[in-house]
């Protein structure tokens, strides 16, 4: 299973060519700025060492007006081109493009998965998608955002109030927005090609914050359209199981407890859990869980679900019987 991030070395969004030009900008003349003061000051005290000047030999330069001038205007220029790229490559970024030439997507972030949200389409279905890593598999599951090619796409993301801050970054596409509970932030981006490119938090949020992955297919506009239309529960990448082992995982439940076995996660093991509680105190627990917190552990920490009657129906019954 290979547990790297990819997507620095591609170049997959309109952002790319004008922030790169920017690092690099920024880097050669830091670069050069360093240089100018680090070999001057070698080179000075090596010809100037003590064995090498006599006290009666040194004297004292009170005034040099060139010097003066050069050493002002430099660094000031130099400043002025670090606004300069940094400015416009900020309202770049931050200059949202209209929602009506765009497609918009909510985005939420929680521990420790992000789920994605459209807006309803032609037949009035709305598509979600969501769920955790498969760090055994080591692969997405339904953690994917679909978008199509050459397309405006703005993502309103937000995270739970009983969570933490969370940080979507994509390398491919050089973006990165802080995801805040109880706020609502936005980042936008035009992918410029046809592909698949990583997401990963890069705010550490918990334990496994490492493993809180996701993706960003790029699909061509007429492959996209015709999933999009359709009232399909499937994503394009193929069929994701909708059973209670899967919304076990999709939801994140299986990332804070252990339902096999008793070993404590971050939460109480749930094994036979079934046999302690009926279906009210298990649908209470995931819609309210700072209800009737177990002994040892606190409230605030588990964030409330908030499923469909029979997603919710579903877990339940797998809580119980294992099925």
């Amino acid at each position: 299973m290979s547990n790297t991030l990819k997507g620095f070395n591609d170049s997959a969004s309109t952002f790319n060519a004008d922030m790169d030009t920017a690092f690099a900008v920024h880097f050669i003349l830091s670069g050069i700025l360093i240089l100018s003061v680090i070999v001057p000051m070698f080179y000075f005290a090596w010809k100037y060492r003590a064995d090498k000047v006599k006290n009666e030999d040194i004297g004292t330069l009170t005034h040099h007006t060139l010097l003066e001038i050069l050493w002002t205007a430099i660094p000031v220029a130099a400043v002025m081109v670090f606004f300069y790229y940094g400015n416009t490559t900020m309202q770049m970024f931050r200059t949202m493009p209209a929602e009506s030439q765009s497609i918009v997507v909510n985005v939420e972030g929680s521990k420790w998965k992000w789920k994605y949200e459209y807006a309803p389409n032609k037949a009035g279905h709305v598509h979600k998608i969501g769920g955790v890593y498969d760090k055994e598999k080591g692969t997405m599951g339904m953690s994917a955002l679909y978008v199509p090619v050459n397309t405006n796409i703005i993502l309103k993301m937000t995270a739970p109030l009983n969570d933490v801050i969370h940080s979507y970054f994509v390398p491919a596409f050089r973006m990165k927005e802080d995801v805040v509970p109880g706020r609502v932030t936005k980042q936008w981006f035009n992918a410029s090609k046809v592909g698949e490119y990583d997401v990963e938090c890069a705010e550490y949020c918990g334990t496994d914050h490492s493993y809180m992955y996701s993706k960003i297919v790029v699909m061509e506009k007429a492959d996209y359209e015709a999933w999009y239309n359709s009232t399909d529960k499937d994503t394009p990448a193929g069929n994701f199981a909708k059973d209670g082992k899967a919304l076990y995982a999709q939801n994140g439940c299986a990332s804070c407890h252990s339902i096999d076995s008793d070993a404590t996660l971050v939460g109480p093991s749930l094994q036979g859990i079934g046999a302690k509680y009926d279906a009210q105190y298990l649908s209470d627990a995931l819609t309210n869980p700072d209800k009737d917190v177990p002994e040892g552990f606190y409230p605030g920490i588990m964030p409330a679900f908030n499923l469909p009657a029979e997603d919710l129906k579903t877990l339940i019954k797998y809580m119980e019987t294992g099925k």
